[in-house]
């Protein structure tokens, strides 16, 4: 949180958020080496006791690849050997509807989630489109090939059924977007913005 670090408030937010009846409770951790690569396995912990699920994210170096050197990011498989280690780990019976390749500690009542769009790429299977904090609907995150402009059709009254066309063509577009325009979004670092600038 802008260089400082403020983890006992982010720590009573996710309590805050158990209590409040959030179950399960959803963890998104983009792991960073030199950073908090050394907390895999305490993290991993918090589903054994908890019904938590905890998805490590490879970090996407999308327009900041030089932010953390020349491998900003951690493998999955490096994490899953990690936990397996301590824990052991087995596939789990448990399916979300999204990207990440879902795990289990055996025995544990939560899940261990891993997104690895960097080192396994899972473009044959991708199911998201990403709606960006100014109002462009993307067909695939890591670049804007087909993108479209949903915030000022909205504003200028584009009708319901003008608008369902629009993402129906995106839509139909996206399996072409997803494996050949993968190279240039994920690898060459062309982008116009970065993901702090993109949000949604």
């Amino acid at each position: 949180s802008r260089g400082r670090s403020r983890w006992m408030q982010v720590w009573q937010g996710i309590q805050a958020a158990y209590e409040a009846g959030f179950d399960p409770l959803k963890l998104n951790v983009v792991v960073i080496p030199g950073v908090n690569d050394g907390e895999i396995l305490e993290l991993a912990e918090l589903t054994i006791n908890r019904n938590w699920h905890v998805r490590f994210i490879e970090f996407m170096p999308i327009g900041n690849g030089d932010l953390f050197g020349d491998k900003g990011w951690v493998a999955s498989a490096d994490l899953r050997q990690q936990i397996s280690d301590k824990y052991g780990l087995a596939e789990s019976g448990v399916r979300g509807n999204g990207p990440a390749d879902v795990f289990q500690i055996p025995g544990a009542k939560g899940t261990l989630g891993f997104i690895s769009q960097m080192s396994e790429c899972f473009c044959d299977r991708c199911n998201r489109m990403r709606l960006s904090a100014d109002g462009w609907l993307r067909p695939c995150l890591l670049n804007e090939t087909g993108q479209i402009d949903l915030k000022t059709a909205l504003r200028n009254g584009v009708s319901t059924i003008e608008l369902r066309d629009r993402v129906r063509q995106i839509l139909e577009i996206k399996p072409e977007i997803n494996f050949k325009q993968r190279d240039s979004g994920t690898t060459q670092g062309n982008y116009s913005r970065t993901m702090s600038q993109i949000g949604g």
